[in-house]
Order: structure tokens, then C-alpha cells, then sequence
């Protein structure tokens, strides 16, 4: 047998490289004894230190990379595996050093610029991290995990279309990868591509059927286009498939509101079913003082403070509240923050980003906070963490402003909403007790915008119609009724908005379906996204604002009846149906705007359509309606501390009568 250190070396590192791992380290350690200050030895140390890595003795491997830099510090394999060993125990800055020495030591040292790229991509440096990874491909393009990385790196910086090109030349180099498929349809659907997301998609459900996460996806680029229906299928398969994929539940549930055939009782049977938690552990007993007359301490959980309608409508509650009666705590929890937020931070008695803790972590961060009444703000809305709630960190748990439905979720205690939202008979519906505010659910305070100029069609000459709502609540129906509005109504127009219908891919497919009923395409007006303000500015074109159904407006119809455009709507029996008409009884306005049945409200569209007198009035009257019914903060914060108040002293009797 050869003493060689070079040539044992080479047989040891292909012993090592066929996966014969003792029968390397055998040889490595026959280097260290015949030449122990070569450099056959300083890299069988650090090839040793390899394999103590994998063996998860930490300790020894970073003593073995320690004594093979010691005895050559221009090793770059070493500083490499070191790196490799630091950034798996989290000590991501000293990989970072690390790998940027071992590049530098051998620019063409391809796992050192991958990982290099890894570490940055962990530690939010995507600037950074991007030229690594083009690096490494650049030295390997045939390896499609690293054109998969640069894809990953490239959505984090928000260059959609660059992650979609970057993941589909991974695919190309391993067509049959059902994972890399899953992902470049998400990335395709991200860019707009949505023809090719839902090939993509269907193609790795075609290589692997039971991947809930490509029917994930799919539901994704379905929702995307409008089809509601398809997407829900797609949301309840991934579910079924992966019952701990809660994002796939979560727009299941909330994508039931879009589809009209089902009863409230349905669509309520259907939350509880799929929200039931067997084997979650008794909640511990609350600590809380069951004082029922000091301060309450009140935790509002949510994905959304920021420029979202939801952060939006919870600026005039935080800045109202009585500090005498309420200490208001946030728990962010989505990265990142806006003006809204830094508005919302401001106005809170404490905040919380949360977003890195699960739902066991958070919890225990709840009861350390001693919050009393535990708000949910999100209910089945993206981003949710119903699974706090499910643990009952707080003594009270409540349901309220961003989804006017059951949550399903037995741990949670109250839902709060409006009577015209939930009439009597829909809280059979929920799992929770219903509560009231005694008038809207939201307090909504418009922007300081001009004042609403005249209905456009007086110098138009012809009247426009819009709806500036998601193009996932336009189903048949919809688009039926407001085609048949159109056709009766010479020369008017339809003007829809919604960020994908700047896709010709998208816009297309609407334009025939209201082809299908005799509209010519020419009279549709199809927006893609706007800033805010050019959004609210673009309602100076529309004359009246029709309401989709079952799923209608809430946030949206707030902005076009804030600036002057009367929304007229079609409530139904369950909640989603009837928000409209809540902000519309809240303003006084019900019977004039909402209607409750679908010829009817046709009717009323076509009869304010020929009625300039009668809009220019409404156009003059929404804002100040708005301001006394909806706008009220001091009225909507007293109510909503009110109901706070009764909640925690039920509470305290319940528990003063159990001691």
C-alpha cells in the first residue's frame, strides 16, 4: 500500500465522495500520522472536521477546520467547510467571513460562492447574495439547484419576472422535477404569467397527484384570473391532501363567500368542519386579575397594519381609545411597515413584531403580556394566526372587522359585527356568540381629497358604470346582471380595475364573456393597479358604482362612496352580501341604494342612470353622510369599548363564581 500523502489523499477523498465514509476517515488519519505538517494533512483535517459535521459532533469539526487553517491558512476548501459548519449552527456572520475569504483564496471555488449567496439570502442581504449565485452559475450552469437559488433570491428582491426566467432555466435542466414545477408556477403567477403558471402546475400535479402544494399554487393562479370556483377546488384538495397547510384552508373558507349556490348554513358547517383542532391541550388557567373595573388590556392580532384596508380602518380606533378604560397592544404579525404602520406604532400603547415567533411562542408571549381580550383582526384572510387563537392565550377572545363571518374556530368566543351585517337569523351560522356594535362594524375616515365634482356623464353626455372590487367576485351572474344593465342603458360603459386586468390574458376572457351576452368589448373600460391616490381620483369618471353579489364591497364601497359614486348593491342572506348595505344603513341610505332582489336592482341602476338630478344629489351628499355614519370615531370607539367592558366583567363574575 502506497505512503504517498498525495496519493492516499486521493484515494481517501474518493472513498470519502462514494458516500465509504469510515474507510476514508481511515485513510485520512494514516495522512496525519505519516505526514503530519503537509498540506495532505490540512486538508484531511478539514475533511475529518467534514465528517464529525455530519456526524453532529460540532465541537470536534470546528477544533479539525481550526487545526487545518493553523497549519494552512491559504486553504480555501477549509475556510469553506468551516463556513459550511458555522452557518448550520446559525453563527451566520462568521460564515459569512468565512466564505468570502475561501472566494477570495480560489475565485473558481464554486461551493464557496453558492453558500456565500445562502448565507446572504438568510441574513435579508439579497443585493448581495444575487451576484453569488450568478457566480456559481457561471461555473456550474448545468446545476439546476443553483439557477433555482438565484429564482428564490430574485422573488425576495421582488424581481418577479427574473425569478420566473431564472426558475424556468432550473426546470429546463430537470424537466421531471415535479418541486422545481411547483415553484416556477408560483414565480410564473407572481410575473403574470398566468397561462404558463397553470401548465406548469398541471404539470407537476401530473408528476406527483397527492403534491398539495402545487394544487396550492394552482388555487393561486386560478383566484388570480377571476375563477373563484376552480380556485376553491384546488384550496380544498391541498387541504385534504395536507391538513397542516393552513394558508390552503384559510382561502378555502374565505373563498366560499365567492361562490352564490351555497347557504350561510353551508358555508358556516363547512368553517367549523375544517377549523376543529382534536388534541389541541387545555388552556392553562389565566393569571388576569378579575378586576372588572381597571384598565383592560386588549391585544389586536393582525397581518395587516399597514397600507391595507384593515390597517387603515384601525387608525381612528387606536388613536381614540381611552387610556382610562383600554392599553392597546399590536402584534404585527407580517414583516415590514409603511406610513400606516409607523401611524398605527405610534398610537399603540405597545407593539409587537411577531412575525418570527409560532403560534406556542407567541402565546406564551400573550400571557407574559397579561392581555385580558384577545382580538382577532384577520379571521380566514391571508396571513391569519388562528392558531394562536386556538390555544386560548387570553381570557377573552373576540372576531372582528376583517372577516364578517365565523371564524369556525370553538376557541373564540365572540364575533363583533353590525346588525345589518348579521341579521338574526344568520347567527346560527357561527360558532362563536354573536356581539353588536350598536351602528357599523368599521369606522372608515376617508383621505382629504377634493370635494366629489359632479356626476361625469352631465358633460359626458353618457353615463359609466364601475366596480373597482376583486375580479374574483364577478361569477355569471354578476356579469349577466350587469351586462343586461348595459344594454339597457344606450351608450354607458363599464369601468372594472383590478391589478390583473392589465393582463391581456385575463382582460381578454372578460371582455367575451360580456360579449357573450351582447356588450360590445369596446364598452368595457379594463384598469390595472394604481397608487392610491390616482385609485380614489379615477372615481371622478364613474357615475354610479354597481355592487358585486354574494361577495360585495366593503373597503371598496367605502372609497367610491366617500368620493361621491353611489354603490348599488344586492344584500342576501349571509354577511358577505350584506356589507354594502351596512355602511349604506349606517349613512341612512338603504332604501334608496340597496335592493333585495336582482331585478329590482337592476332597475334601480338603470333608473339612476336616467335620473341626473337625482346623482347629482347623492354625489353632493355621500361625503357628509359618510362623516356623520361611518366616520364617527369618538361614537364607533365608545361603542367598541363598551362592548369590551361588558365582555370582561361577564368574565370576572364567571370567574369570582367558579372561586
Amino acid at each position: 500500500m502506497t505512503s504517498d500523502p498525495a496519493l492516499l489523499l486521493q484515494q481517501a477523498e474518493a472513498l470519502h465522495n462514494q458516500g465509504r465514509v469510515d474507510e476514508a476517515e481511515a485513510l485520512y488519519h494514516r495522512v496525519l500520522r505519516q505526514a503530519p505538517q503537509s498540506p495532505e494533512a490540512a486538508k484531511s483535517l478539514t475533511n475529518l472536521g467534514v465528517i464529525a459535521h455530519g456526524r453532529g459532533r460540532t465541537g470536534e469539526a470546528l477544533t479539525l477546520h481550526g487545526q487545518a487553517l493553523a497549519l494552512a491558512p491559504q486553504l480555501a476548501e477549509a475556510w469553506c467547510n468551516r463556513g459550511d459548519l458555522l452557518s448550520d449552527l446559525g453563527r451566520l456572520e462568521e460564515a459569512e467571513g468565512d466564505f468570502v475569504r475561501a472566494c477570495d483564496l480560489s475565485p473558481a471555488l464554486l461551493p464557496a460562492w453558492f453558500n456565500l449567496g445562502n448565507v446572504r439570502l438568510r441574513r435579508g442581504d439579497t443585493a448581495q447574495a444575487e451576484p453569488c449565485y450568478r457566480r456559481a452559475a457561471a461555473l456550474a450552469p448545468h446545476l439546476p439547484l443553483i439557477h433555482a437559488q438565484l429564482a428564490r433570491c430574485l422573488d425576495a428582491m421582488g424581481q418577479a419576472e427574473g425569478a420566473a426566467d431564472a426558475m424556468e432555466a432550473a426546470w429546463r435542466l430537470a424537466p421531471d422535477d415535479w418541486r422545481l414545477l411547483t415553484d416556477l408556477g408560483a414565480l410564473q403567477q407572481q410575473a403574470g404569467r398566468l397561462h404558463a403558471a397553470q401548465n406548469s402546475l398541471r404539470a407537476a400535479i401530473s408528476l406527483n397527484p397527492s403534491h398539495a402544494a402545487a394544487h396550492y399554487n394552482l388555487g393561486n393562479v386560478f383566484y388570480g384570473e377571476g375563477r373563484a370556483a376552480e380556485a376553491v377546488a384546488c384550496w380544498q384538495a391541498a387541504w385534504s391532501m395536507d391538513p397542516s397547510l393552513g394558508e390552503a384552508a384559510s382561502n378555502a373558507l374565505n373563498g366560499l363567500h365567492y361562490l352564490p349556490d351555497l347557504t350561510g348554513d353551508e358555508v358556516g358547517r363547512v368553517h367549523r368542519r375544517m377549523m376543529e383542532r382534536d388534541g389541541s391541550p387545555p388552556p392553562a388557567p389565566h393569571a388576569n386579575a378579575a378586576d372588572p373595573g381597571r384598565v383592560i388590556r386588549v391585544g389586536y392580532v393582525s397581518a395587516d397594519f399597514r397600507r391595507h384596508p384593515l390597517g387603515q380602518l384601525m387608525r381612528p380606533v387606536l388613536k381614540g381609545h381611552d387610556r382610562s378604560q383600554v392599553f392597546a397592544v399590536c402584534y404585527a404579525t407580517r414583516p415590514g411597515h409603511d406610513e400606516i404602520t409607523a401611524e398605527l406604532r405610534h398610537h399603540a400603547d405597545l407593539w409587537r413584531e411577531v412575525a418570527g415567533l409560532d403560534d406556542g411562542a407567541l402565546a406564551q408571549q400573550v400571557r407574559q403580556d397579561g392581555i385580558d381580550i384577545l382580538v382577532d383582526l384577520d379571521g380566514q384572510t391571508a396571513g391569519n394566526r388562528l392558531g394562536l387563537f386556538a390555544l386560548r392565550p387570553a381570557p377573552v377572545q373576540m372576531s372582528w372587522l376583517g372577516y364578517p363571518f365565523t371564524t369556525g374556530l370553538a376557541a373564540m368566543d365572540y364575533a363583533l359585527l353590525d346588525r345589518a351585517t348579521v341579521p338574526p337569523e344568520a347567527e346560527a351560522w357561527f360558532s362563536e356568540t354573536v356581539l353588536l356594535l350598536p351602528g357599523s362594524r368599521l369606522c372608515y375616515q376617508g383621505p382629504e381629497t377634493p370635494e366629489p365634482a359632479p356626476p361625469p356623464s352631465l358633460e359626458r353626455g353618457s353615463v359609466t358604470f364601475g366596480s373597482f372590487n376583486n375580479i374574483a367576485k364577478l361569477n355569471e351572474q354578476v356579469i349577466a346582471a350587469w351586462a343586461r344593465i348595459l344594454n339597457r342603458v344606450p351608450n354607458s360603459r363599464l369601468w372594472l380595475k383590478w391589478p390583473h386586468l392589465a393582463l391581456d390574458e385575463v382582460a381578454s376572457p372578460l371582455r367575451q364573456a360580456f360579449a357573450a351576452h351582447g356588450v360590445d368589448p369596446g364598452r368595457l373600460e379594463l384598469r390595472g393597479n394604481s397608487p392610491p391616490a390616482q385609485l380614489l381620483a379615477e372615481y371622478a369618471e364613474i357615475d354610479i358604482a354597481l355592487d358585486p353579489f354574494p361577495y360585495c364591497g366593503a373597503f371598496t364601497s367605502c372609497e367610491a362612496l366617500w368620493m361621491g359614486v353611489p354603490v348599488v348593491t344586492l344584500p342576501g342572506p349571509r354577511p358577505f352580501s350584506r356589507q354594502t348595505l351596512a355602511l349604506l344603513a349606517a349613512m341612512g341610505l338603504e332604501d334608496e341604494l340597496a335592493r333585495p332582489d336582482l331585478a329590482a336592482y337592476e332597475d334601480l341602476a338603470v333608473a339612476l342612470a336616467a335620473d341626473p338630478e337625482r346623482l347629482t344629489r347623492l354625489r353632493g351628499g355621500l361625503r357628509p353622510l359618510m362623516r356623520q355614519g361611518i366616520g364617527d370615531a369618538e361614537a364607533h370607539v365608545a361603542g367598541l369599548e363598551r362592548v369590551f367592558r361588558q365582555v370582561w366583567t361577564d368574565w370576572c363574575a364567571r370567574i369570582k363564581g367558579e372561586a
